[in-house]
């Protein structure tokens, strides 16, 4: 078996996610597959390991459009519990080649093929740490068939600030700056079960902190983002030290930071609402019922700051202005929001 791992998601072939050649036992044929580790599975899961191993196959498989690779299951002639068994169900996508009849240029060009397929994979997850993703697409599961415990956008939002006081949480390590982009109205929506904001019970309050921790770094970006911008403008550097952190007095406002900026000729105070996700990508990101009327009563001057790639030196950021529903979907039910494309055009 010949593998090419990426070390962003696994150093082993017993775990994660990598491409490989697997061969059929009479020596006839061979995959080129996408597949995952099987020890893995084996070691967390004992003997629901092929049962948990396939549904996450499937999720995974179910999120990829390829015309090149199968997604059916592949047949290495192996015997049950054996590592060959655990190959067949591991497998995501597969593309078969008998050993009789093998064309050069196919090979390698769906060599090249299948590593793009695997880096678009991985640069949808939240997180580098397999056994998180594996939990993420789970849990989703669990909620689906009604094991899980969805909670109100709002309510979760006072759990999370009660906990930061409590623990006394300060943004880390903030050596980085913003990197302004246009937002992408054509980015993929794949793999919302990994890239979009958990509603579930479990460890709640430990990934609430995590979460929270990433929404202060990026509201820290933010407000020294404005007092640059501030200071490099004739007309409003004298408001420098009036731009305020509001969310970290109180939550009642619907924005994050009062600043200002210059519309319609005058300048005038703006309200900012930060929204920062880890995720290498634009991904739906939560908000609260009152956000989104602060944003209908003061549309002129509220602003959606839009943060990604957090773990970046360089944070990927897009700035909207006016009301939240009209620059972003919105899930009725979740309020997960994602950029729709039709925004008011941001004043510069």
């Amino acid at each position: 078996m010949g593998s090419i791992l990426n070390k962003n998601i696994t150093h082993s072939t017993q775990n994660g996610i990598y491409v490989c050649y697997l061969f059929k036992r009479d020596m006839k044929g061979f995959y080129l597959v996408l597949t995952q580790g099987i020890t893995y599975f084996e070691r967390e899961y004992g003997r629901n390991k092929y049962k948990i191993a396939e549904l996450v196959s499937d999720y995974i498989k179910s999120e990829i459009d390829t015309n090149t690779f199968s997604k059916e299951p592949i047949d290495l002639n192996s015997k049950r519990s054996s590592l060959g068994y655990g190959y067949e169900k591991t497998t995501i996508i597969s593309k078969y080649y008998q050993s009789n009849r093998l064309n050069e240029e196919e090979l390698i060009n769906d060599l090249k093929e299948i590593i793009k397929i695997y880096d678009f994979i991985l640069n949808h997850f939240k997180t580098n740490k397999y056994d998180e993703i594996i939990e993420n697409i789970l849990e989703y599961e669990r909620l689906i068939n009604g094991k899980g415990l969805m909670v109100d956008a709002d309510k979760a939002e006072k759990i999370i600030k009660d906990s930061i006081d409590e623990e006394g949480i300060e943004p880390y390590d903030l050596n980085r700056k913003l990197n302004e982009v246009e937002p992408k109205v054509d980015r993929s929506q794949k793999f919302e079960r990994i890239t979009s904001p958990i509603p579930k019970k479990i460890d709640y309050l430990k990934k609430a902190q995590e979460d929270a921790k990433t929404g202060l770094i990026g509201e820290q970006l933010v407000l020294d983002y404005e007092k640059d911008r501030l200071s490099n403008n004739e007309l409003l550097c004298e408001y420098v030290d009036k731009i305020e952190w509001i969310s970290t007095k109180s939550d009642y406002y619907g924005y994050d930071i009062k600043s200002y900026d210059i519309i319609d000729g005058k300048v005038k105070e703006i309200h900012i609402e930060v929204k920062t996700t880890k995720s290498k990508i634009d991904t739906k990101f939560q908000v609260s019922k009152g956000e989104v009327e602060a944003s209908k009563k003061d549309k002129e001057i509220y602003f959606v700051y839009r943060l990604y790639n957090i773990n970046s030196t360089n944070v990927s950021f897009y700035r909207v202005n006016g009301e939240i529903e009209d620059n972003f979907e919105l899930d009725p039910i979740t309020f997960l929001a994602s950029y729709k494309g039709n925004m008011t055009k941001s004043i510069v």
